[in-house]
């Protein structure tokens, strides 16, 4: 889009009472068959050097291939909490180029600069330095928005990984998002507008999901670094002792195990109500596989012996029950519901469990059966715990078998909603036909009513923190609407998936993905497995963006292949006896290609007629270049 230069800055102000308003209703027809997606942002400048007025900018990306009108779009920005929302209305027309992009710039005075395609004035204000919101919208319907963040300096650009083919399900997450590179010219600002993003360093962002910039100075060293943040499942809690034998005041402890290296400064541990901030005057780093206790007291004669603490916390775990959590700013890195807690007896996940998905299993969890420091405490603070399945000590809820006394019923979450992000199903695609649609699944008996005598599921608000009942899927509420089986950029094993259509909000939490011959998987997580109504959940083998292809946020893992083989193939949504959705196939995969139903047939009913599935068009792609929308509403199905 280079060398328009053109000052629209102030059009968004002629003809309407706001910016972003129209003056007349239904001035969005003219970008109604922009779908999410359609557009993507891929680099923002929120914090140039000196003044910020006149110099911020904003990069949009038409990934299609074919033209995207922008005409009767909005470009908006808002604080976190979305108030003091402001926007640009593009009320002319003007449309992005198959594969381009288009720079928009806070141009209020003088000319437009060369890497400026459109000025947007002073529309959107000031973008916030280090947090808020940015997208462009067609009337209410959203077709891209993703978090802001602080660069690690003023001057340089945000940019989304250029590893990665730009979604807008994948800029969601502030990990794969990282500061540009030193521009050519100089005095410029770092980045790449109107051209594609630079690959992110394989560690930027994964150490600071919120973008923050901390140091610390490693122990021996009096050179400071980057602090490195976990993000969510990469610190898990392992271990917990609410009431210890003595005063809880000194003798409670929490240990976390890093699955990657990560230091500890900075973050926040507590319950859903307060918590303490991680200090100390050096790096608090762990390795990958390295335990770290944080404990009330660092004097062993106080604590009852505990070996060196990493950090103290004057939060009090109640003995009740209640949550414990590990924030890294407003990120839930992992979140741990406990019951009541046994006298002297800690909780603690089965030492092959210890991992951001393992440790997601009520099953998972067992009491303490090591003695550790000088008052007959049980635990195994600061090195791995025992194997649950030894069947020594009973189970977490209510099954302890000394003295009959109650282990507490830990259910720790990775902060993944439950694997995070999603793994993929191998094999089974469908033919140019679609799906076979032999089985109806609307009229399915409701089998799963829970007696009166039952308890009331619950799981961890992933906004609040706070436990909450689990809001359980009804017959019509979920909808299968696309999955990959043969994924040609990664193995299957890691990268399969499944997506999900909620047509009210729910949670996954209790629901099984099955396949025709049996194999499943209970969506099972502390976390609530929240989906908004009309939302999209990626379930996938892999939760990891490095492994499985580049899937946007995972909702939750799968552990079964779906077959690439013709024959009768299945997948199946249930929730106890009851079946939620069914899709059958009996077509061979197409490597590297989704099956994804046709938008108009986004219900439990159309989705099960003989062609209502197709391939995913050529010009969805996402990650690192497959075929497919995952997270993202479906293309049309090619006539």
């Amino acid at each position: 889009m280079r060398g328009w230069g053109w000052r629209l800055g102030w059009m968004c102000w002629l003809g309407m009472v706001a910016c972003g308003v129209p003056l007349e209703e239904g001035a969005e027809d003219a970008c109604a068959e922009v779908l999410p997606g359609d557009l993507v942002i891929t680099e923002y400048l929120n914090d140039p050097e000196g003044t910020d007025t006149g110099r911020e900018y904003v990069e949009l990306h038409n990934p299609l291939q074919v033209p995207v009108s922008l005409e009767s779009m909005t470009l908006y920005a808002a604080r976190s909490d979305g108030s003091q929302e402001k926007g640009f209305f593009f009320a002319e027309p003007l449309s992005v180029s198959p594969g381009d992009y288009l720079v928009l710039g806070d141009v209020r005075e003088g000319p437009v600069p060369a890497h400026v395609d459109l000025s947007y004035g002073e529309a959107l204000g000031a973008l916030g330095n280090t947090s808020g919101r940015l997208g462009v919208r067609c009337g209410e319907r959203v077709i891209d928005e993703v978090p802001l963040t602080a660069p690690a300096k003023s001057g340089a650009a945000r940019g989304y990984d250029g590893r990665l083919v730009p979604d807008s399900a994948g800029n969601d997450d502030p990990a794969r998002w990282c500061d540009g590179a030193a521009s050519v010219d100089a005095g410029a600002s770092r980045g790449s507008p109107g051209a594609a993003n630079a690959p992110c360093a394989p560690t930027e962002g994964a150490s600071e999901p919120n973008g923050s910039k901390e140091t610390c100075v490693p122990v021996g060293s009096q050179v400071p670094r980057d602090v490195k943040r976990p993000r969510a499942g990469e610190l898990v809690i392992t271990e917990l002792m609410a009431n210890p034998l003595g005063d809880d005041t000194v003798g409670e402890w929490v240990e976390v195990l890093a699955t990657v290296p990560v230091d500890l400064n900075g973050l926040t541990l507590g319950t859903d109500t307060t918590g303490t901030k991680v200090q100390g005057p050096n790096c608090l780093s762990l390795p990958a596989g390295g335990y770290a206790v944080l404990a009330r007291r660092m004097e062993a004669v106080l604590n009852g012996g505990l070996p060196m603490p990493v950090a103290t916390f004057n939060v009090d775990l109640r003995n009740t029950g209640g949550v414990v959590q590990v924030r890294s700013g407003d990120l839930l890195v992992d979140a741990v519901a406990h019951g009541a807690a046994e006298e002297g007896v800690a909780t603690q996940v089965s030492v092959g469990k210890a991992n951001a998905s393992g440790n997601d299993s009520a099953e998972a969890w067992c009491r303490a059966s090591e003695t550790y420091g000088s008052r007959g405490n049980l635990g195994t603070p600061g090195r791995a715990n025992r194997d649950c399945a030894s069947g020594e000590g009973g189970g977490p809820e209510g099954g302890a078998s000394e003295g009959g006394r109650d282990a507490g019923g830990v259910t720790p979450d990775a902060g993944r909603g439950g694997g995070t992000d999603a793994g993929s199903p191998d094999g089974g695609t469908r033919d140019a036909g679609g799906l076979d649609g032999g089985i109806r699944d609307a009229g399915a008996t409701d089998g799963g009513a829970r007696d009166a005598g039952s308890p009331v599921p619950t799981c961890i608000d992933r906004v609040t923190g706070i436990p909450r009942p689990v809001r359980l899927p009804e017959v019509g509420s979920l909808v299968l609407t696309e999955f990959m089986a043969d994924p040609s950029a990664v193995a299957d094993s890691v990268g399969e998936w499944v997506e999900v259509l909620a047509t009210r909000e729910v949670d996954l939490n209790g629901v099984t993905l099955m396949n025709e011959g049996g194999a499943n998987t209970l969506l099972d997580a502390t976390l609530c497995l929240s989906l908004k109504a009309g939302a999209r959940g990626v379930l996938a083998r892999s939760a990891e963006t490095a492994l499985n292809g580049g899937l946007p946020s995972v909702l939750a893992t799968f552990s079964f292949n779906l077959s690439n083989a013709t024959g009768n193939h299945s997948l199946r949504l249930a929730l106890g006896s009851r079946m939620l959705d069914v899709i059958t196939w009996t077509s061979a995969a197409t490597s590297g290609v989704s099956w994804q139903v046709s938008p108009m047939s986004s219900d439990p009913q159309r989705n099960d007629a003989p062609g209502s599935f197709c391939l995913a068009p050529a010009s969805a792609r996402y990650g690192l270049g497959d075929r497919g929308t995952p997270g993202l509403e479906n293309r049309a199905c090619a006539p």
